[in-house]
């Protein structure tokens, strides 16, 4: 069953609805469900609704009061289902507090020894915390003081309690201070009394303002800082009235605070001092946010609103003290009332029945003492187009370029812009092939290619107005007469079958023919037959070699193209190394000969490290053998010996064993050792290494009987799943049958069950008895007929080496192979290995490697593929560089031609592949081998662990080609053909840049972070023919849905144009 998700965005002001669907069954039901939330006020918020099957099912949103709900409908039955309600709990508090009195009811009623309770209003939704401060000062809970909730109570009062209450009021969203407070003012018959009160007050920076204090019976009164404790006194900017009153001039930011008015009695020297405070805060007032426009609109941004439709847009208030006061104007700039069909309701502006005058800049002012803040807003209204000259219908060749017109009547642009539709899909702009001018809306292909061909539409797009389409205007595409792919130069090996292609393409059918040059046409020797541009070679002679020009003619001409073909013989051993004994401080001679033609030249390296020897011991002479002078105990290992010419390359690889020079005799040196010839002190050893010896011998009898059980065992439940995939080659199983669900699963006993599809009634062993004879049975090999040649490296399932394997093709013929070892114990790599094994059994293409065999009668089991003469792809592009240092023969660089050969040939692989519905989850040049003759074959080696481990990255636990692979396959482990079409457009960049590492500039951490946020950008290397670039562009889409499929690839590959000499 299908499924997709649907997200809607609900901000506090509106609501969208984003819908991706997929195919499925008409039944559906939600999942999951909308959720409730709790929201900021001005944040935004995602509510997540999905549906199992979107197939005909149209999703909308439907808001009721305080409530989200999503409905899917399906739009063939008619049938709407609507989600569970979720709820939106809006988190805000109010700009505004106070303190107000709760009892008694009236301040008059105040006396001395009473109580006093205030309470602090403030608005808002969610939870708060307040606190209360006396004269500006933190209150704290005591015998007299009290707090519950919003309230403050306290109790005994007393004269010494007069003074300023205040309360701020603090929540997870923000924190308010009350702007109108309290002021108690007990009557004292010896206190000084209050008669005018200090108020808060706002004032401008280097402005003045004035505090009011005006005491009766008082004999001074004085002012206080919140910060000091030294009376205020007389200078030049703080001026103490007579009266009490304070003023304060050219203020400053460090003037802002509380200030504490202290009235001193007259009466009696112990009443207490009676203090009142007041605030001063500093005006300011702060600019218009990047969003100053609800709903969101960019200052810059042009707003289209359609003619006679209704416009509305909130202008947010900038942040301010005093209050922000904001109004309009418009583009004459006038002052916008507040009535008429062009108006303001507080901040927002509204236009009822737009007309096309009222077009302009609209300016929003935002205003108080600190100063003024504008933003500007430009209004177009725009009326709905229509098309007066729809496209017209094209014939053209392919190479040639196509215009197609489109005029309409309308806005200019940008309000009306003219979008393009190819066979009713989106058409894209390919760079440097394709434009659209937006002006005129005209559509010019440049060079038209094959895939160019199809139904073509305008599509014309006023904001506020629906879109408008013209008729399909058809353009037909004449093919060029072209070769696909071009041919190449190659290199045949003398007396070899062999076949050169030649293949071309046009409107009509070629014929195709190959002529050699300085010779007649068409005359060819009895070993070289023509067949329609192939060319058969039975038995390659050293005459073959020269140019070669391949010819195609038809209605529409000739083309011809010109190739080289060299006759090569692969090189040879003629003295083969073995295994020496040497010993220490003597010479020694490791022999190793070869021919071939041209001559093939002679490497050797030592453990797997070239050029590793020291040139005062080591020589290798002109025949190619290594001559050590003098042996040291150091020099033991294994010692390659490659030979290699333009026709290939061929390796061997021996042991040296170095002994000590104790042992050396002129009689025996080169063979064993007499027991008589050992000292004492070797019989000794023998003696221990002996008993030592047996013990171990007892020790590794006990684990290998036990390693035997559980092989038997696992070779039996392998046996019975790959009878299961037999079952399915059989026929008793659909075709569409996933390999996975024949896995046996395990039971909370520890014993095992099979899957539903595998359950079987016992009638059924007569079948089961034919499955003994699967293709699995029939591919196993013996592994004691494996020799072992060289490690390539590890990968997720262990071991991958080369070896000779005599007799799996045919008695009497012994090949080297690639072998795959399963000795991971992991769970999920037993089931990737198997996956392999099953897909190499069913697919047979002459571009991927063949399955040979298998070893599962013990571990490690084993599979058995196909190698190559000339190893894997990258090597091969490495070798190529003009930077590389190793020596001996070079394979010159890859042209554009050979490039283009070998990409058609991955893709034809691929596309096949595809068609057997697998994927390959691997593809680079690392894990495809080439021979000789630039053949290609995909294979499986994925040496991620050592060999090409800074090509791999661990995520999630798994081991991922992170470079290689699209962000869908990365991050949420969706593996396609689609994710295989990404990886064959890194391929063919590897192969411009000779191997290069892709994003080799960003760590992996990096690389994730770029997927992860859709960033990650690819550009076609240097040197690939233009008409491949909008191709790979195609191949690295974001979405999926736009890459192309393996069969679009292959058809665009071949219709790749490039500039040769013929």
């Amino acid at each position: 069953m299908d499924t997709f998700r649907m997200q809607c965005l609900c901000f506090v002001a509106g609501f969208l609805c984003l819908l991706t669907p997929t195919t499925g069954q008409d039944s559906y039901y939600f999942q999951p469900h909308p959720q409730d939330k709790d929201v900021r006020k001005g944040q935004s918020v995602t509510l997540e609704c999905g549906v199992s099957n979107s197939k005909h099912v149209v999703v909308d949103p439907a808001k009721d009061i305080g409530e989200f709900k999503c409905i899917a409908t399906n739009v063939t039955t008619g049938i709407s289902l609507a989600s569970q309600g979720a709820q939106l709990n809006i988190l805000w508090i109010g700009d505004q507090a106070r303190v107000v009195l709760q009892s008694p009811d009236s301040p008059a009623d105040l006396a001395e020894k009473g109580e006093m309770i205030l309470r602090c209003k403030v608005e808002g939704s969610s939870e708060v915390r307040f606190e209360w401060f006396h004269n500006g000062l933190r209150m704290f809970r005591n015998e007299r003081v009290s707090f519950r909730n919003k309230r403050l109570q306290v109790s005994s009062l007393t004269p010494a309690d007069n003074g300023i209450y205040s309360c701020r009021a603090v929540s997870e969203v923000g924190v308010v201070d009350s702007t109108d407070n309290f002021a108690l003012t007990l009557p004292s018959d010896t206190a000084a009394r209050i008669q005018v009160l200090p108020k808060d007050t706002i004032a401008t920076r280097n402005g003045s303002t004035m505090f009011d204090c005006v005491f009766e019976n008082a004999a001074a009164v004085e002012w206080y800082t919140q910060t000091n404790d030294v009376p205020l006194s007389n200078n030049s900017r703080f001026t103490i009235f007579p009266n009490g009153s304070l003023s304060i001039s050219r203020i400053l930011n460090s003037d802002e605070g509380i200030y504490k008015c202290v009235g001193i009695s007259d009466i009696s020297k112990e009443a207490p001092q009676q203090t009142y405070a007041a605030r001063l805060q500093l005006a300011y007032i702060e600019g218009f946010s990047d969003s100053p426009f609800e709903p969101p609109i960019s200052p810059d941004e042009l707003k289209v609103v359609a003619l006679g439709s209704q416009f509305e847009v909130t202008c947010v208030k900038p942040n301010g003290r005093p209050k922000v006061k904001i109004w309009w104007e418009d583009p004459s700039g006038h002052i916008i009332s507040d009535t008429g069909r062009i108006r303001v309701d507080d901040s927002q502006l509204i236009v009822d029945g737009a007309k096309r005058t009222d077009t302009g800049n609209y300016t929003c002012n935002a205003e108080n003492i600190a100063g003024q803040e504008r933003t500007s807003l430009y209004f177009y209204v725009a009326a709905a187009p229509t098309i007066t000259l729809p496209p017209a219908g094209l014939v053209t060749e392919e190479g040639d370029s196509a215009a197609f017109i489109c005029e309409f009547n309308g806005s200019p642009y940008p309000v009306t812009q003219v979008r393009w539709l190819k066979d009713t899909k989106p058409y894209k702009e390919r760079s440097g092939y394709s434009s659209i001018y937006p002006h005129n809306g005209t559509l010019h292909i440049h060079k038209v290619i094959m895939s160019d061909a199809g139904d073509y539409m305008c599509e014309v797009v006023t904001s506020g107005f629906p879109p408008v389409r013209s008729e399909k205007a058809k353009l037909v595409v004449k093919e060029q007469l072209k070769f696909v792919p071009p041919p190449v130069s190659t290199r045949l090996e003398l007396n070899s079958e062999t076949k050169v292609y030649c293949k071309a393409r046009g409107n009509s059918p070629p014929v195709v023919r190959w002529k050699k040059m300085g010779q007649p046409f068409f005359d060819w020797p009895p070993h070289i037959q023509d067949d329609n541009g192939t060319l058969y070679f039975k038995g390659v002679m050293n005459e073959d070699a020269g140019k070669y020009i391949c010819i195609a003619t038809s209605s529409q001409g000739i083309i011809n193209a010109t190739i080289n073909i060299d006759v090569v013989v692969m090189p040879k051993f003629s003295v083969e190394p073995v295994d020496t004994q040497a010993y220490e401080g003597y010479s020694t001679m490791l022999h190793c000969q070869a021919s071939g033609d041209p001559k093939p030249a002679i490497q050797w390296d030592k453990n797997n490290i070239m050029d590793n020897f020291d040139p005062k011991r080591f020589h290798v002479m002109e025949n190619g053998s290594l001559y050590i002078t003098e042996v040291h105990m150091d020099d033991e290992g294994n010692y390659g010996c490659t030979v290699g010419n333009s026709g290939g390359f061929k390796r061997a690889e021996i042991s040296l064993n170095v002994k000590s020079a104790e042992y050396y005799s002129p009689n025996n040196a080169g063979r064993g050792f007499e027991n008589g010839e050992e000292n004492t002190m070797s019989k000794t050893v023998g003696v221990t290494l002996g008993a030592a010896g047996l013990y171990m011998t007892l020790v590794i009898g006990l684990m290998v009987f036990c390693r035997m059980r559980r092989a038997r065992k696992k070779a039996r439940l392998l046996a019975e799943a790959t009878a299961e995939v037999a079952k399915s080659e059989n026929g008793t199983l659909p075709n569409d049958t996933e390999m996975n669900a024949i896995v046996t699963k395990p039971l909370k006993d520890g014993s095992t069950t099979r899957s539903d599809n595998e359950a079987q009634s016992h009638s059924s062993s007569s079948h089961y008895s034919k499955k003994s004879r699967s293709s699995y049975d029939k591919a196993h090999f013996p592994r004691q007929e494996l020799q072992t040649m060289m490690l390539l490296g590890h990968g997720e399932y262990g071991e991958v080496f080369l070896a000779k394997a005599k007799g799996i093709i045919d008695p009497e013929t012994e090949i080297i192979v690639m072998v795959k070892a399963l000795q991971s114990r992991d769970e999920n790599a037993h089931f990737e290995f198997k996956r392999e094994m099953d897909m190499l059994n069913k697919l047979r293409h002459e571009n991927i490697t063949k399955l040979y065999g298998i070893c599962r009668e013990t571990e490690p089991f084993l599979f058995i593929t196909e190698y190559s003469d000339w190893g894997d792809l990258k090597q091969f592009l490495l070798a190529t560089r003009r930077d590389n240092t190793r020596k001996g023969p070079k394979p010159p660089p890859l042209n554009v031609p050979q490039i283009l050969g070998v990409c058609h040939q991955i893709a034809t692989a691929m596309e096949y592949l595809s068609n057997q519905r697998f994927t390959h989850k691997d593809l680079a040049t690392r894990n495809c081998l080439v021979t000789s003759r630039l053949n290609i074959k995909i294979s499986f080696p994925s040496l991620s662990r050592d060999t090409y481990a800074e090509e791999y990255c661990l995520h999630r636990n798994r081991t991922l080609p992170l470079r290689w692979a699209p962000a869908e396959a990365i991050l949420e482990d969706e593996w396609s053909t689609k994710s295989d079409v990404w990886s064959f457009a890194v391929v063919v960049w590897e192969l411009f840049t000779q191997a290069d590492l892709p994003f080799a500039e960003h760590s992996n951490e990096t690389i994730l972070r770029l997927l992860n946020s859709s960033e990650l950008r690819w550009k076609p290397p240097m040197g690939v023919p233009s008409s491949l670039c909008s191709l790979l562009m195609s191949c690295w889409s974001i979405s999926a849905r736009d890459r192309p499929t393996f069969t679009d690839v292959v058809l665009k590959i071949g219709q790749v144009t490039v500039d040769s000499h013929l």
